[in-house]
């Protein structure tokens, strides 16, 4: 039962900074364009990003479609990773923060998920 607890806390967090996250580039704030143009973005792609976002958190919070939903953002983490790695920011702060993301949205499933806690256990 704990684990659950722990899992849903943590998909729970995940969730709610991604729709945060979502939330911007939808409405398109200012700060979204800014924000590409010194990662070096096309302009306008926030939107686009945010709307690839949206459908992974939603294959991710859909119980059917939950782990295909997790390797899609481990890509886009990985894709941001990249992204902060070519623009030379720091990396704690910035380039893993993606992956740190991910690291939530996994171990949010995999704690929540006994089926997947089978087929990927973590051995000693």
């Amino acid at each position: 039962k704990a684990m659950k607890i722990a899992g849903w806390t943590l998909t729970g967090l995940f969730t709610a900074f991604m729709t945060f996250d979502v939330g911007i580039k939808l409405v398109q704030l200012p700060i979204v364009e800014e924000t590409g143009r010194t990662l070096q973005l096309p302009p306008g792609s926030g939107f686009a990003i945010g709307l690839a976002e949206l459908a992974i958190v939603a294959l991710y919070l859909f119980p059917r479609t939950a782990i295909l939903g997790c390797f899609l953002i481990s890509a886009l983490m990985g894709g941001t990773a990249a992204v902060h790695l070519i623009n030379g920011n720091p990396l704690f702060s910035h380039l893993l923060f993606g992956p740190y993301l991910a690291v939530f949205a996994i171990g949010g499933l995999w704690l929540r998920d006994a089926e997947l806690r089978r087929l990927l256990p973590i051995r000693r």
